[in-house]
């Protein structure tokens, strides 16, 4: 289920509203997803929206469930949710999807690559020099937020923390 839905958030990602990016069916240079692919393009969006990002179809069933103690009498009560997995003829079609889309958006960027190509060979040695670089940084784990917004420079941020060895008991 985690690998689906990772499959199916970053699939429909480029056909959504970003506040960074134009979405990729409303760009002019990328031709509409194939006709035979539609259907199963429709299908994937809808159980992103409503089984993925949002559980509110019938594919998700959150249950509460009453933990009984040996006299039958409740004594906890935990969540539970039964969800369904993607049938596996649907996973293979949203492969074959995915391949289309991937030789679509290829193609279309292909003469963005071309300019940018014909442009990079034109620029001198000092005038790449002055390019700006991306920033990469890196901090402790225990300082991890997921409110940065993206920047016009590139940045990343890399988590991580300091691993101590576990202590010896015997000492």
């Amino acid at each position: 289920m985690p690998l689906t839905a990772h499959a199916v958030t970053a699939y429909i990602r480029p056909f959504i509203h970003s506040n960074v990016r134009t979405r990729l069916d409303k760009m002019s240079v990328v031709p509409a997803i194939p006709a035979n692919f539609q259907p199963v393009h429709d299908v994937i969006r809808n159980y992103r929206n409503t089984t993925i990002a949002h559980s509110q179809s019938t594919l998700v069933m959150p249950l509460p469930v009453a933990i009984l103690d040996d006299r039958g009498k409740g004594v906890d009560v935990i969540g539970v949710s039964v969800t369904h997995q993607m049938p596996f003829v649907l996973a293979e079609r949203f492969r074959d999807l995915i391949r289309a889309v991937e030789d679509i958006v290829e193609e279309a960027t292909e003469l963005v690559l071309d300019r940018l190509r014909t442009w990079l060979k034109e620029q001198d040695t000092a005038a790449i020099g002055t390019w700006r670089l991306p920033v990469i940084s890196e901090a402790l784990d225990a300082d991890f937020t997921s409110v940065h917004r993206r920047k016009r420079t590139p940045q990343f941020t890399m988590y991580w923390r300091v691993w101590e060895p576990p202590q010896d008991p015997i000492r």
